[in-house]
């Protein structure tokens, strides 16, 4: 850069401004120079004359434009985005590689373009000795992506850019300046060389914009123990640094401000909270987030793919159906939000696989009206419209869907989200742009193409004109100018980073033209240049590293490993001290009697496990909400061994039939017929071949459990799925239990069925002083009130894995795997009755518990909250409290 002569900023507002060019790496530089152009203006001095202030792409582009008036530049018809170039290379290598189904074709199509512009940038030539297969692979997919580009009379940036330095080259091209001034190019690639050659043939003046060397008054390095503590030494620096002087700019220089954007937001939260409480400091991050990832572009893109999903396949998953109805964006977006949530909620707790469009418009009448008056405007609307057709086309119907279903809601859209609904609208324009390359598509194709745009999009809102501290990262800070700046993350692993050359074009080849990123020694020069750069940057320069992360020893980049170190540790926030007050409420109001509880036995199962989890979920009503059904849920097995074996013992009634049937040889069909009776019920959503399997399955663990069946003493099937009604003062429960069996002298068999394949050995259950998973002692005590005797209690493993019981009974009644009171310690000294009494016992202080209000947040044991679904209000997630 040292061949051109410098200029400074006066010189660019002088009377030659209107013919020059200020030339600059990236659209930041650009602004950054306007800006201290305009600096220049005070109470002296209201008028100024700007030259032409435009980075590298933007010039190309106008340069392209002003081409395509001049007939003999030969300029093709179109000319790709970024975007549009990527897809064309993926058709291209997906087309060239059909036989290669491993290659991971977006990340090939990466690589490949960006191999492309680098050959062209640095004239990177090949010999036949250097060649590699990837790059024999990546010259054939370049030839086809050229000759595709031919044929389609298109070009990308990469060769419009070539087009252009041939035009200057050739006398095609007239430029419009007689100065041009670089600002911000460390370096010149070869490309980029002979084009500005050009230009000076043609007679322009080269210059570059001189900036004054500024060395650090104050150079001082820190050692911090880890990255966390870096994070917030530097916040807190920056709040100091603020609270001294208020109208100062300052800067945060961060080598992975990316990866560590919630790190930073958190401690600068933390540390710029000292003027008003709740209202920190502003400050500015200069990170830019996929599009896709912004509140409302994320509506937009999920009520499209509700839509799609509508028009093609007739149903929709309700995971998709409810998070566009969550995120809103719609018309009465704020006003009925509690209905959407709703209607969510509902699909959560039905488990319900598909969501046909009849259904979600019924839901949509039922809780959000004014929505689901704008759901079937835009369904019409799509009637004749949903058709394949060119991306072109499938921008227009989707801005008209959106708007007929009230886009972006009717909320006040705050300073971010207007900008982020208008970087939408340009998203629908640049999706249009994609038409010659995408072609023709159905609508889910035309939503996944803009999913992916949006995904590649980064958006990031304007800076927040009154904010003094600018966070950034290494790129975005050179040439910035503050009063201090902070630069953490100096490891040897940052700066100098490890080289990245690109795969596709032969190693030897990237160190002969001295490509970017291709080795060490390039790799080296760039950090020294940019380390130079962040030293000018303030007067005043923090520079920082952590000692460690996690288990692993970091060291200091060796652009700082010579200077002084001082180890620093963040300082604790500081608090007045307050009095503090406990009070320990574990007693809710009383139960009044308003009818039956929902819950079953499960009541007085969580308030033994614990009595907090009872009363909020039971008397305040409150639950974590479930999860989204899927067709592999293990319910599903569940209920069809459940109904398979209940239709079994409709037609069998006892014992001796199925004696008879067995030997007769008809035990099969009537399983058969069963099972697929159940899986008829069961597994509506399963497809054939699934619904084949999970039936195969559950016809052998039908017949598994038939055979135990036959090996017991004489019984008849009394009760299946038979509902009970149990009273407890105020307290009402309604009980369902799987089975009850009749033995010859009339006593009972209360048998529970498990279809998971967990331990269901209920000893470690029944013993305790809270007895827990008692629904067969309960049911036993509900048959007693009725004056029943139950002598056996089993409960029933149904698996492919394993077939067998469990349980208590008063003797042996033929089941394998049952024991006696008297062979569980505990129990050693209870008869059978007295063990009923005692469980009777505790069942009935447990529902005295509840019916009282009693709510103590405490557990026996840590697996007793397994699966608590209201943990966030135990507050229980990392200890739990054990009872005396």
């Amino acid at each position: 850069m040292d061949i051109f002569d410098s200029v400074d900023l006066d010189e660019l507002s002088g009377p030659d401004s209107e013919s020059t060019l200020v030339l600059t790496v990236n659209n930041r530089h650009a602004r950054r120079v306007l800006a201290e152009l305009s600096a220049g203006l005070g109470s002296g001095r209201s008028v100024m004359a700007v030259p032409d202030i435009l980075p590298l792409s933007a010039w190309l582009k106008r340069a392209a434009d002003r081409l395509s008036f001049v007939p003999e530049s030969r300029q093709a018809m179109h000319t790709l985005d970024a975007f549009g170039s990527q897809l064309l290379w993926q058709h291209v290598i997906a087309e060239a590689e059909a036989d290669h189904v491993l290659l991971d074709v977006v990340q090939a199509a990466r690589l490949a373009a960006e191999a492309d512009r680098l050959a062209d940038d640095w004239r990177i030539r090949v010999p036949p000795e250097y060649e590699t297969s990837d790059y024999q692979r990546f010259r054939v997919w370049r030839a086809n992506y050229r000759a595709a580009l031919d044929k389609m009379d298109m070009e990308d940036g990469n060769t419009a850019y070539e087009r252009i330095c041939q035009a200057l080259a050739g006398g095609v091209l007239d430029v419009d300046f007689d100065t041009l001034v670089l600002a911000g190019f460390n370096e010149l690639s070869p490309r980029l060389s002979g084009m500005l050659s050009a230009m000076r043939d043609r007679g322009v003046r080269m210059r570059t914009l001189a900036r004054p060397a500024q060395e650090p008054a104050s150079l001082q390095r820190v050692q911090a123990p880890d990255p966390d503590g870096e994070w917030k030494l530097a916040a807190q620096w920056a709040a100091d640094q603020l609270e001294r002087n208020p109208t100062g700019r300052y800067a945060i220089v961060a080598a992975r401000l990316e990866a560590d954007v919630a790190l930073a937001h958190r401690y600068l939260r933390g540390a710029l909270d000292r003027g008003t409480p709740g209202r920190p400091m502003a400050y500015n991050i200069a990170v830019a987030r996929p599009l896709a990832e912004w509140p409302l572009a994320r509506a937009a893109l999920l009520w499209l793919r509700v839509m799609a999903d509508f028009s093609q396949k007739k149903f929709c998953a309700p995971a998709d159906a409810g998070a566009a109805l969550l995120a809103g964006g719609c018309r009465a977006d704020a006003q009925e939000a509690a209905g959407r949530a709703s209607i969510d909620a509902l699909w959560r707790r039905r488990a319900r696989i598909k969501v046909s469009e009849t259904d979600f418009a019924s839901a949509l009448d039922q809780h959000a009206p004014r929505l689901g008056e704008a759901w079937r405007l835009c369904r019409q609307a799509l009637d004749c419209q949903s058709g394949p057709a060119t991306v072109d086309i499938w921008s227009q119907r989707f801005r008209l869907c959106l708007q007929t279903l009230g886009f972006p809601g009717q909320s006040v859209l705050d300073s971010h989200a207007f900008q982020a609904v208008e970087a939408f609208d340009g998203l629908l324009d640049s999706l249009g742009r994609q038409a010659a390359v995408a072609g023709r598509m159905g609508f889910s194709g035309a939503v996944g193409l803009l999913r992916r745009l949006a995904q590649q999009t980064p958006f990031q809102p304007q800076r927040d004109p009154d904010a003094r501290l600018d966070v950034l990262g290494f790129l975005e800070s050179e040439g910035g100018r503050w009063d201090g700046a902070w630069v953490l993350g100096l490891t040897d692993e940052v700066l100098p980073a490890t080289p990245k050359p690109n795969p596709f074009i032969p190693m030897a080849a990237l160190r002969q033209a001295n490509a970017p990123r291709a080795t060490p020694e390039r790799e080296l020069h760039w950090a020294m240049t940019l380390y130079a750069s962040l030293l000018e940057c303030a007067p005043q320069v923090w520079l920082s590293h952590p000692q460690r992360e996690g288990e692993r020893e970091l060291r200091p980049s060796p652009c700082i490993a010579g200077l002084e170190a001082r180890a620093s540790q963040p300082v604790p926030g500081t608090s007045s001290e307050c009095r503090l007050e406990r009070l320990l409420d574990e007693q809710g109001p009383p139960l009044r009697s308003q009818g039956k509880t929902r819950g079953g036995i499960a009541v007085i199962d969580t308030q033994a496990r614990n009595p907090l989890w009872a009363f909020v979920k039971y008397r305040l009503g409150a639950s974590r909400l479930k999860g989204y059904a899927d067709i592999s849920d293990q319910n599903a097995r569940g209920l069809l061994l459940h109904r398979a074996v209940e239709l079994v013992w409709q037609v069998l009634a006892d014992q001796e039939n199925l004696l008879r049937l067995w030997s007769d040889g008809g035990l099969d069909m009537l399983v058969e017929q069963s099972v697929r009776r159940a899986a008829d019920e069961c597994l509506v959503d399963y497809g054939a071949t699934l619904r084949a399997l999970e039936a195969a399955r559950a016809i052998a663990i039908v017949h598994e459990w038939l055979a135990l069946e036959r090996a017991r003493m004489p019984f008849r099937v009394r009760d299946v799925e038979q509902e009970y009604a149990w009273l407890h003062g105020p307290l009402e429960l309604s009980l369902r239990l799987d089975r009850i069996d009749e033995l010859q002298d009339g006593r009972l068999v209360l048998i529970d069925y498990k279809s998971g394949n967990g331990n269901i050995d209920p000893k470690p259950d029944w013993m305790r002083a809270r007895p827990v998973g008692l629904q067969l002692p309960f049911y036993a005590a509900v048959l007693a009130e009725e004056n029943a005797q139950v002598v056996a209690l089993v409960l029933a493993k149904l698996h492919a894995r394993d077939t067998l019981v469990k349980g208590l009974a008063k003797e042996d009644y033929g089941f394998k795997g049952l024991s006696a009171p008297q062979d569980w310690p505990d129990f050693a000294g209870y008869s059978w009755e007295g063990l009923m009494a005692q469980w009777r016992g505790a069942i009935h202080a447990l529902a005295d518990e509840y019916v009282a209000g009693h709510a103590g947040n405490r557990a026996l044991r840590p697996d007793d909250l397994q699966y608590c679904d209201v943990l966030p209000f135990l507050r229980l997630t990392e200890e739990y409290r054990r009872d005396d």
